[in-house]
């Protein structure tokens, strides 16, 4: 059995996930797996039009994240990642369909692409939600400045969060963690990281962690 460990962030835009994977990286001394808007085309074209850039924009989320995966696993590596496969699937794509942002055809056909993909990735040893109320994303959303994330629509925060609470009261794949962003400081704070890393290395199922 390969000693390699695979942790994941979750969480909700603006919820401060990948400041928190970077912070697990460098202290674990992990490989580091992130969202790279600039690896993928349709972001700013999708905020001005989702309906017409959803489908692409998803499937190129989730391939990448899919490449990332396989090839760690492949190397034997321990990473920590920033955003998981099934977010892509069951919570982003799910939720622009809901919305109408995506189509019935379209999402038809995401699913029929993904589907035989996410079979055949391996599940995180454990998931760390980091969880944050919808009017704090949104506050860090606007301090970090991205023209294109701006633009929003009323309510898409709040829907977000109501699907990744679900998404992660229903999460079997594997051990889980429950973190609460506000009231932690993890960037600033090394007691706020000392206390995270203690329970990721109680919450791993039969792995040892190197510090």
């Amino acid at each position: 059995m390969s000693s390699a460990v695979y942790l994941a962030v979750a969480g909700s835009i603006g919820s401060g996930k990948t400041t928190l994977t970077r912070r697990l990286e460098h202290r674990l001394g992990y490989r580091g797996l992130y969202e790279s808007t600039a690896e993928n085309p349709y972001l700013e074209d999708f905020y001005a039009d989702m309906p017409r850039w959803a489908l692409p924009l998803q499937l190129r989320f989730l391939a990448i994240r899919a490449v990332q995966v396989r090839e760690a696993s492949a190397h034997g590596v321990s990473i920590v990642q920033d955003r998981t496969c099934y977010e892509d699937a069951e919570i982003f794509a799910a939720h622009l369909h809901a919305r109408g942002d995506m189509d019935d055809r379209d999402w038809d056909t995401y699913r029929f692409v993904t589907a035989p993909l996410l079979d055949q990735l391996p599940a995180p040893d454990l998931l760390v939600y980091l969880h944050r109320s919808p009017n704090d994303c949104l506050r860090q959303i606007r301090e970090r400045g991205r023209d294109y994330e701006q633009s929003l629509p009323p309510g898409y925060l709040e829907e977000l969060g109501s699907r990744y609470d679900d998404f992660f009261a229903g999460y079997e794949r594997g051990a889980k963690l429950l973190v609460e962003g506000e009231g932690n400081d993890f960037l600033h704070s090394e007691q706020d990281l000392d206390a995270l890393v203690a329970k990721v290395a109680d919450a791993l199922p039969q792995r040892t962690l190197f510090f």
